[in-house]
């Protein structure tokens, strides 16, 4: 049997706290703009959408995804006889993720992860070799396609301005803005997921190809042995080195750009692009450094609340989708774009650590939360029971 490892459970517990950093402004704000939809001249807003951007959006899911690949190695175990069972796991995330986007969060993650990790099983047995190819050649199609668009979107607004035209204005999708302020559960709920049909195209190009990446690199780590803890200190130093200068420098930049372009008189939507691009594209970077720092942290000081909240990472993502949605939603508390930017993020992380400390407690009676213990029962009931 292999050993639980303490670190990975570390990491996902400070990966689901950016995570809601970057949700919440989606069930508080605006559904589909998120932060952008504020008048970010004000200097508030701009500031918190601007730490939100450098340091949350993009680094968390994707160490999330990381994690996810990583368990793989937990379930599976290098054994095809247990492919039944990661299958069966696969699908029971399938199910969770369109009953959590239907009627909690169109932002939901959980149907990408199983719908990938279904993928990932045709890869997992392969190679080494064969893993690191499939991971660098579809992150770099994901590089080219966002590169390739900001610079046709640039050129399309300089041939234009040359003629005193502009690019036509983005349709915005405002339907479910408009249920969330004043439908009921159900009425909310069909908003959400016809939402969900329209939007679920561009976010798997956008986040679908860089999870699936996240989760071959977590597959290789973890047949190396990397987050445990016998891994070597040299490494992390290094991760946290430059992860944490030049990861967060491009992070900083990218934020620079977004701001600036959304405070300036004549917005460029080839400049947002970019800012997206370096911000998407250099995220691993950064979460690189999270990792390394959180380590050597880790090794300084015991970090219980993190291991309890990454033990329970499941229960705790959906958990935050739960009272955000009862908080924002008309049929609960009604708050929807009645607070402001700052507000949503200090509900966010006060979120994030009540479940942390239920967690915690949980943990003195259990061995998994609720929702864990489900999937895994789901596993075994279909899958295999070795």
């Amino acid at each position: 049997m292999i050993k639980r490892d303490s670190f990975p459970d570390i990491l996902r517990g400070f990966a689901l706290f950016g995570i809601a950093m970057v949700n919440i402004q989606f069930f508080s704000i605006s559904t589909f703009d998120g932060a952008e939809s504020l008048d970010l001249s004000e200097p508030e807003s701009a500031t918190v959408a601007f730490i939100v951007f450098a340091l949350f959006q993009a680094k968390f899911y994707l160490l999330f995804s990381f994690l996810f690949g990583y368990s793989a190695h937990y379930v599976l175990k290098g054994e095809n006889s247990n492919t039944r069972t990661w299958i069966a796991r696969s699908v029971g995330l399938v199910i969770m993720g369109l009953i959590h986007l239907t009627f909690f969060f169109h932002g939901d993650i959980l149907f990408l992860y199983g719908v990938f990790a279904l993928v990932l099983t045709l890869l997992y047995f392969r190679s080494e070799r064969t893993l690191k190819v499939w991971a660098w050649a579809i992150f770099s199609i994901t590089a080219v396609l966002f590169v390739a668009i900001a610079l046709l979107v640039y050129v399309g607004e300089l041939v234009l301005g040359s003629k005193g035209k502009t690019l036509p204005g983005e349709e915005s999708i405002d339907f479910l803005d408009v249920a969330l302020s004043s439908g009921s559960f159900l009425e909310i709920a069909a908003a959400r997921f016809e939402f969900w049909l329209i939007a679920a195209g561009p976010g798997f190009v956008l986040q679908g190809s860089l999870v699936f990446v996240a989760f071959i690199v977590g597959v290789l780590v973890a047949r190396r042995g990397g987050l445990a803890d016998s891994v070597k200190p040299n490494l992390m130093k290094k991760f946290a080195i430059w992860g944490l200068t030049a990861g967060l420098f491009l992070q900083l930049l990218a934020a620079y750009i977004f701001i600036t372009n959304e405070q300036a008189e004549s917005y460029s939507f080839s400049l947002y692009l970019i800012a997206i691009a370096l911000n998407f594209l250099t995220a691993p970077l950064l979460s690189a450094g999270i990792v390394g720092g959180l380590w050597l942290l880790s090794q300084k000081m015991s970090l219980s609340l993190l291991s309890a909240a990454g033990r329970h990472s499941l229960s705790i993502y959906l958990g935050q989708s739960i009272v955000f949605s009862t908080l924002f939603s008309a049929w609960g508390f009604g708050l929807f774009q009645e607070l402001s930017l700052l507000s949503v993020v200090l509900i966010a992380a006060a979120t994030w650590l009540v479940l942390a400390l239920l967690a915690k407690w949980n943990l003195k009676f259990r061995a998994r939360g609720p929702m864990e213990a489900l999937l895994t029962n789901f596993s075994r009931m279909f899958g295999s029971k070795s």
